[in-house]
């Protein structure tokens, strides 16, 4: 009996422990629930506290329900007109509305962005419950990018169009300040509300092509070109070529010739015209012509008509040796649309040859071409196709640089060039100014009737009555400054696209100068190579092959051949001249002949660019036959290196936004906890 009684208080000893133990874990795992609901965060155990807040309670309740953006407020018909543009001031409302039971009494802010970029805050002092209120964020301006850039070939552009467009999103209350009913609806965006690039507004200043000196002058002509449009199916616009004639009388020797093509509308869009174009001289030589170098420019991706225009220039600087009768030839490459990089339509302003040359008789001058295409169009109210864009909005501007001595200056002349410039229509109007003065409105000419002028170096006409083109050549003399002259061509709803701008400065000759050709002496005139082949300004060879280079001078001339400025071999009282490379070796060679009239010791110069590419089994060639020392020569003249597009850079850098990490909601932690104690409970009881 003894026995079995200690072993049954054994027993009942090892039970007590067991259940001790038991406890001991129950009270360890609920302090450490415990531990780990009270090291929950504070706003974290706020927001479980209000997904449970009773329905009943009153609360405020903040949202967005309309951003109404705009350029302008119409003061015709008193309401907000206009989407909002890049770069540009604009203007937005934003309606905020409480929807909930109670009033917001705290003040709370109203942020506007465009995508995620911010545009601006604004304050608002509390709103009732049942109310709403406009927020007006004022003259904000967004940067934007071009949506347009282009590759050039030798037939035309190939644009393309990236949407840069951003959508405008506002947001109410953003930092939760106000405690509301419901804090997920504090957000408002739509697609249809963006900010978008107007290319009607100035955007594309004209670029300059050259800036130099001549005892000369510069032609500037449109010959008897018409405006070709393809909607009447002109020539020129279709696959059949559309014949520009020029008389052009040339004094003395062309230093360098261009010809400009002015296209518009072309179609579809985000689309440039491919065109064919050949140059006829006076000896009835016809050349190809390749484009150089193109300037697109588009409305921007809003509203209908979506088209590009632009300005095609080429060189034929070349060509344009003697005076006489020139033909353009232009006709559409693309017709039928088979090449998809192009426009299959466009319509295009009668084509201008432009001319610098170079007149021993005359005085000395410092001239600026520059060139471009900056579709415009102002005209606020009274032009809404534009997107109600003012004059300041549409002021194109034309920069002559570098340091000009005014007291040496006798004259300056002025000559600008715009498509559709000086439109006869009611209401719209262009301005010209130089140097920020008013030169005058409405002063282009040539629009719908012929015109010619001569002044101060600058000789400018257009021949057809139908040109659809405007020009003006002006006196500036009084305007001048020292540096870095402006002209500035301004459209408030005459619809223009500026392309050219000359600047011509006449300087005062010294006392008692006499210059050649006065005072009945016999004015020496510079020789002129009048012919040369090849007529390629860049011509090519494989490693090894000849290549033979002629020309004919108008006159009886020494000749100097020379390669990368070393003479290789001349000749003496000749009109013609050949030279021939037998082996040509692997390079870019400067292939130049200056032919030296040798009475006057005038000269004129013709550069090739001649590149000879290895053969595909290259062995050592010996180094190209140059016997003689180097001599001074002339400096061919230079080529004209296209401006790269500067990247645009935003007016302050954007600093980066690291979004806090998101932090544990709450949800059953303490119901768990609850859970597992009466579990264990439970456990303990049954043993």
């Amino acid at each position: 009996m003894i026995a079995l009684k200690v072993k049954k208080d054994r027993q009942m000893k090892e039970k007590g422990i067991k259940r001790a133990r038991r406890l001991a874990t129950v009270f360890a795992l609920s302090y450490l629930f415990l531990l780990l609901n009270l090291s929950m965060p504070a706003s974290a155990l706020a927001d479980n506290q209000s997904e449970s807040v009773d329905e009943s309670i009153e609360m405020p309740d903040l949202i967005i329900t309309a951003i109404t953006p705009y350029h302008l407020w119409s003061e015709k018909h008193d309401i907000p007109a206009g989407d909002p543009w890049f770069n540009l001031r604009n203007y937005a409302e934003v309606r905020v509305s409480n929807n909930g039971t109670a009033d917001a009494d705290e003040s709370f802010e109203v942020r506007l962005y465009a995508d995620d970029e911010p545009i601006g805050s604004e304050a608002v002092e509390g709103l009732p419950a049942g109310r709403f209120t406009h927020v007006k964020f004022s003259e904000w301006v967004l940067e934007g990018e071009d949506p347009l850039s282009w590759t050039d070939t030798a037939e035309g552009a190939v644009c393309v169009y990236t949407d840069t467009s951003k959508v405008l999103k506002a947001v109410v209350d953003e930092e939760d300040e106000v405690l509301e009913a419901d804090e997920a609806n504090n957000e408002f965006t739509t697609e249809e509300q963006k900010v978008v690039w107007n290319g009607y507004m100035a955007d594309e200043p004209l670029e300059n092509y050259v800036h130099g000196d001549v005892e000369g002058g510069i032609i500037y002509t449109t010959g008897d070109g018409e405006y070709r449009s393809y909607i009447s199916g002109d020539r020129g616009t279709d696959d059949t070529y559309y014949d520009i004639k020029y008389d052009l009388e040339i004094p003395g020797n062309t230093k360098l010739a261009r010809l400009y093509i002015y296209y518009t509308w072309a179609k579809p869009s985000y689309k440039a015209p491919k065109i064919g174009v050949t140059l006829t001289t006076p000896s009835d030589d016809r050349y190809n012509l390749d484009m150089k170098k193109s300037y697109n420019d588009i409305k921007g991706d809003f509203g209908a008509d979506i088209y590009a225009w632009g300005t095609y220039a080429y060189d034929i600087t070349e060509y344009t040796k003697e005076s006489g009768s020139y033909v353009v030839s232009v006709k559409n490459l693309n017709y039928g649309g088979d090449d998809s990089d192009f426009a299959e339509e466009y319509s295009f302003a009668p084509p201008a040859i432009l001319v610098v040359y170079e007149d021993t008789t005359m005085p000395k001058r410092e001239y600026w071409i520059n060139e471009g295409a900056d579709l415009l169009m102002g005209g606020g109210e009274e032009r809404p196709y534009g997107g109600f864009l003012s004059l300041v909005e549409c002021k194109n501007t034309a920069t002559f640089e570098e340091d000009i001595d005014l007291s040496e200056v006798e004259e300056a002349v002025l000559g600008v060039v715009s498509i559709w410039g000086g439109n006869p229509a009611s209401g719209w109007h262009s301005y010209l100014y130089f140097n920020d003065n008013e030169l005058g409105m409405d002063m282009y000419d040539g629009y719908s009737g012929s015109c010619s002028e001569e002044r101060g170096g600058i000789s400018m006409s257009i021949g057809s009555n139908n040109a659809q083109v405007g020009l003006v050549p002006t006196d500036v003399t009084d305007d001048l400054e020292r540096n870095d002259n402006m002209v500035i061509q301004g459209d408030d709803g005459d619809n223009m696209m500026p392309a050219n701008a000359f600047l011509v400065i006449t300087y005062k000759e010294e006392e008692g100068e006499e210059r050649e050709g006065e005072e009945g002496k016999v004015t020496p005139t510079f020789p002129n190579i009048t012919a040369c082949s090849p007529v390629e300004s860049i011509v090519n060879n494989t490693e090894g092959e000849s290549r033979t280079f002629n020309i004919s001078v108008n006159q009886t001339v020494d000749i100097s051949w020379q390669i990368n400025g070393t003479e290789v071999q001349t000749e003496e009282a000749v009109t013609e001249a050949v030279y021939t490379n037998t082996n040509a070796v692997a390079g870019t060679w400067n292939v130049s002949v200056i032919a030296t009239n040798a009475i006057t010791e005038l000269y004129d110069l013709h550069t090739w660019i001649w590149n000879v590419t290895p053969t595909l089994t290259a062995t050592p060639t010996a180094a190209l036959n140059i016997t003689t020392t180097p001599i001074s020569t002339p400096t061919p003249v230079p080529t004209v290196t296209p401006k790269p597009t500067p990247a645009l850079t935003p007016l302050s850098e954007e600093r980066e936004v690291v979004a806090p990490e998101e932090e544990e909601t709450p949800g059953f932690e303490l119901v768990t906890s609850l859970f597992i104690l009466i579990l264990v409970a439970y456990l303990v009881r049954r043993r």
